[in-house]
């Protein structure tokens, strides 16, 4: 992550963790639900048929109609809010483990001292009211011009369609905007493709293809204002 860390657990092992959580909240409400194993495979099944979608089109996908999908295969109902409050028990075990970086908030501040216009933007299915929570809950929402989650539009990174959009609603010229992310594919290629500079933050422990020579590398984000 660049501002927050979503993988202090690996995502193949929070998946089944949020499904024995919605699981568990199905169970609660009186739901007749299989048991969990073939909930679990269900899921898999409906998940790996979109993740095939991003590789092939980088299709982004949104995590309501994946839980709407799986209930309804099974025969389950739900009203009213209830579809988004299963949303929720799948999300819980998710934001539990969601981190911050010690550096994040102050490197925000500083950015808006200097007078940079700063944007947001991420991959992900899940809901912008689950991402602005966060981010408010660590203090960094308002320190943002803008923000785009990927869940709200078409493509996600590297694909130029978010890039593009998050300069428009900035108002910046792709020339001179500066993207930062901790993926070489998705937050340096990604955005140098449609013209915009780019700087890859490694963090410790990722896995980085070596052999990349890229134009800008920092180990944190307060390196950032150093470089400018």
């Amino acid at each position: 992550g660049t501002l927050l860390e979503f993988e202090n657990v690996p995502w193949d092992a929070i998946y089944p963790s949020s499904v024995h959580s919605l699981h568990n909240w199905l169970m609660r409400r009186k739901k007749t639900v299989p048991p969990y194993d073939a909930f679990l495979d269900r899921f898999v099944e409906l998940l790996e048929r979109r993740r095939a979608r991003i590789h092939a089109e980088m299709r982004e996908y949104q995590i309501t109609p994946l839980v709407r999908e799986l209930v309804a295969g099974f025969k389950i109902t739900l009203k009213g809010g209830e579809l988004s409050a299963a949303v929720d028990a799948y999300y819980a075990s998710i934001r539990r483990q969601v981190t911050v970086f010690p550096e994040a908030k102050g490197t925000l501040a500083r950015l808006k001292e200097l007078g940079y216009t700063l944007g947001l933007l991420s991959n992900t299915p899940f809901r912008v009211k689950d991402h602005r929570q966060e981010l408010e809950h660590f203090g960094l929402w308002p320190y943002f011009d803008a923000a785009i989650f990927t869940s709200t539009i078409t493509h996600r990174k590297p694909h130029p369609e978010p890039f593009t959009m998050i300069a428009e609603r900035l108002g910046a010229p792709l020339a001179r905007s500066l993207y930062i992310g901790d993926r070489q594919l998705e937050d340096v290629q990604g955005p140098q493709g449609v013209g915009m500079t780019a700087c890859l933050i490694r963090r410790p422990g990722k896995k980085y293809q070596e052999g990349l020579t890229e134009s800008c590398e920092i180990w944190s984000l307060e390196e950032l204002i150093l470089r400018l």
